[in-house]
């Protein structure tokens, strides 16, 4: 278990350890799943934190690595972005396995809905969006309870709002395992037209926010829920 004292350089050399690790396993839970990692590398998003960034993270404060990217006939937009959150990784994991709390915890999501699941699966229904701007999909997630990892991608076998889709979470112990540092990426292609194109920016901004509601969310009205030491899991919706 990692050590970190009050000192802001010791805390600041054991994120640097932390990041290191955590972009090790990026890598490989990526690789693992057949996840395009060359949509992450090509900004260096699994490289170490810079000082700032360490900072920002021992402050509380959210760090974005914004990130976008042509792909064939894919307009991809996301990044990777970092939170530390006050509650240890067994709290966080309970929370990101909670998908009928997912529109308290996650940007813009309005209904999201557990439709299939086993010990290491999962298929979920997300309604996403706000003004005009609205999206319907179902994604494939992939469990690492171990580990603690998630990865998603779009199920194109059912239908969905979105051209392409995939990322993943990864939730690590920061300051003695008292808190997690929590990882997230994510690249999509929203689609095109003259609304989606006014709104892009938008979008692209709220999409790095999840790791910072998920914290909101499990530091606030979610902390009784997950603290009690029970997995939460939606029973699987029908459609």
């Amino acid at each position: 278990m990692e050590r970190v004292s009050s000192n802001g350089s010791a805390r600041e050399r054991i994120a640097t350890r932390i990041a290191s690790r955590v972009s090790i396993r990026v890598a490989l839970v990526l690789l693992v799943c057949g996840l395009p990692l060359a949509a992450f590398a090509t900004q260096d998003s699994t490289r170490e934190f810079t000082s700032a960034e360490r900072v920002s993270l021992a402050q509380g404060s959210l760090v974005e690595r914004p990130l976008s990217q042509r792909r064939g006939s894919l307009e991809l937009m996301g990044g990777t972005s970092y939170q530390v959150i006050d509650a240890a990784p067994d709290v966080v994991w309970r929370a990101l396995l909670d998908t009928k709390q997912y529109h308290h915890m996650m940007p813009q999501v309005l209904e999201a809905r557990l439709v299939r699941a086993s010990a290491s699966q999962r298929t979920v229904f997300v309604r996403q969006g706000a003004g005009p701007i609205e999206a319907n999909y179902f994604l494939k997630l992939s469990i690492h309870e171990q580990q603690h990892d998630i990865t998603f991608t779009i199920d194109d076998q059912r239908p969905h709002d979105l051209r392409a889709a995939w990322g993943f979470y990864t939730a690590r112990p920061y300051d003695e395992g008292r808190k997690t540092l929590l990882a997230y990426g994510v690249m999509a292609d929203i689609g095109s037209g003259m609304v989606v194109s006014l709104v892009r920016g938008q979008v692209h901004a709220w999409m790095l926010k999840v790791p910072w509601t998920i914290k909101r969310f499990v530091e606030g009205r979610g902390k009784k829920l997950y603290e009690a030491g029970t997995a939460l899991t939606s029973a699987p919706a029908r459609f």
